[in-house]
């Protein structure tokens, strides 16, 4: 079941802890991060194959679904890594496993870079270090499809970008598919979230995780038509502790195309992987 917690400057925080251990138990937990517009229901198509002793941590990030969204308060990558490191302190993780895609991988690097302790290791899925001129371009396009407040303008203002022509070719009415299940789906909160992503390149994240020492899994997608292979390959030459695996004939969204894969991968980083 989830529960809420509330972070230092009032927010909501939606959350899961999956932990059947002991309370003396020192098990080293695992936490997903969310895409940009994922619901962490999404994550448990994976988790369900974690071993029952070891703890797993899920939650929306600040203006997700139904993560408080304040007007008033800070939504920016730097605010998600406080309230991430607030809920880890609250539910006593002092070290963990990170596994993030897209958005959540950026987060996850941020948090690396600015709470190392806390890390054993991440994986890093389709994400990437900077923000370039056809990515801006692409998620204002995005930011326009989440004004309309229409589900289907919406969806079909990324879907291309997010999934691969083979894969949507092969699902036919995907969009709709999406759509119907946006029920519940903060639209202002994605304009938030969008702007964040905007000011990206302000963190200065190539530099910044250059001092990682915890082994880093870098997960690319051959089509990704968002963030393409090569700011992978930017993270892999950054990251002096780091192995860089693409998965062929997907897109962006290759936790949804390439379950098999993505599974085989995140049940081998969580049982004590290193480089």
């Amino acid at each position: 079941m989830g529960s809420e917690f509330l972070t230092s400057d009032g927010i909501k925080i939606e959350y899961e802890y999956v932990n059947h251990c002991d309370v003396n138990d020192e098990a080293t937990s695992v936490v997903f991060l969310n895409g940009i517009f994922m619901h962490y229901e999404s994550w448990k198509v994976f988790s369900k194959n974690i071993p029952k002793n070891i703890p797993v941590l899920f939650h929306n990030f600040r203006c997700q679904w139904g993560s408080g969204c304040a007007v008033d308060e800070e939504c920016s990558f730097e605010r998600h890594v406080e309230d991430l490191k607030e809920l880890l302190d609250y539910l006593g993780i002092k070290k963990a496993k990170f596994i993030g895609t897209s958005y959540g991988g950026e987060v996850g690097m941020l948090f690396g870079a600015k709470y190392p302790e806390y890390v054993e290791s991440m994986m890093i899925i389709t994400s990437t270090a900077r923000i370039d001129n056809v990515m801006k371009s692409k998620a204002l396009r995005w930011k326009d499809g989440a004004k309309s407040r229409n589900s289907e303008i919406f969806v079909n203002s990324w879907l291309s970008d997010v999934y691969s022509e083979l894969y949507i070719n092969s699902v036919g009415n995907l969009s709709q598919i999406i759509a119907s299940r946006l029920t519940g789906f903060n639209y202002e909160g994605a304009e938030r979230l969008l702007e964040a992503f905007l000011r990206l390149n302000e963190l200065n994240l190539l530099e910044r995780i250059k001092n990682f020492e915890f082994p880093v899994l870098i997960v690319s997608a051959e089509d990704d038509n968002i963030k393409p292979k090569k700011f992978s390959e930017e993270i892999y030459k950054h990251v002096k502790n780091a192995l860089h695996l693409t998965i062929p004939n997907s897109g962006h969204a290759v936790v949804v195309e390439k379950p098999k894969e993505i599974g085989y991968l995140i049940s081998t980083f969580v049982r004590n992987w290193k480089v």
